[in-house]
């Protein structure tokens, strides 16, 4: 290479983008990805891959080569290191309603008690009007899943049949929240199958299923506190 001090950049470009690499990896395991913010981790390669280029080219002198990359490595690592931090933020409390993101969402909660073989996997092609919500686990606070959508009076049958077969309580939801001193819910005409609870008010696991016949509704439901 005619401009050997051209590799100074070149290096810390390689490792700026291996940096990118890594923690684009850990952030596209999240339910729903913040891509955007994701990409923008790219500029410090980006960056110093142009100070590279213009010192391959004669642009740049060696003392200026190894200034310029030596303080935008610098600068560029603090606050990379600082959007990461703010990007897990985000992440983790990013509210997720778009159901392209319902197999990622069911991932995170199919193996909890009353989830498994019993909420679908994925949302069914009989589903409409879909409405979904995921509220990830972050810190003390909550994590709460929840699909609703209306379906056929067939489709309702069967899961009336597997649900009796899988809960511990059932009947009425207004009675249910009576009987608990639970307060309001946007379904108090429907059905409630309770797969589980662990008795909290404050903290603790529950799921359950809500059937309503009147208006051809299934709910959905998954709470960890």
């Amino acid at each position: 290479m005619k401009c050997k001090h051209a590799l100074y950049p070149i290096i810390m470009s390689a490792v700026a983008l291996f940096c990118f690499i890594v923690v684009f990896a850990v952030f596209s395991g999240a339910v729903q990805p913040l891509w955007g913010r994701i990409m923008l981790l790219i500029l410090p390669s980006l960056l110093l891959g142009a100070v590279a280029l213009c010192a391959a080219k004669g642009k740049l002198g060696v003392a200026a080569t190894i200034i310029l990359t030596t303080v935008l490595t610098i600068v560029l690592f603090l606050a990379s290191v600082f959007y990461v931090f703010e990007l897990s933020l985000r992440t983790a409390t990013t509210v997720t309603t778009d159901i392209a993101y319902y197999v990622r969402a069911y991932a995170k909660i199919d193996d909890m008690d009353g989830v498994k073989e019993v909420f679908p996997k994925a949302i069914p092609a009989d589903a409409d009007d879909v409405s979904f919500t995921y509220h990830p686990q972050f810190l003390q606070g909550s994590e709460v899943f929840k699909l609703s959508y209306t379906t056929t009076d067939e489709k309702l049958k069967e899961w009336t049949t597997l649900l009796e077969s899988r809960a511990e309580w059932v009947g009425s939801n207004q009675a249910w929240l009576t009987a608990h001193n639970w307060g309001s819910n946007d379904d108090t005409g429907a059905i409630r199958y309770q797969l589980d609870w662990d008795g909290g008010y404050n903290h603790g696991e529950m799921c359950y299923v809500l059937i309503n016949e009147e208006t051809g509704r299934i709910t959905f439901y998954y709470s960890d506190w």
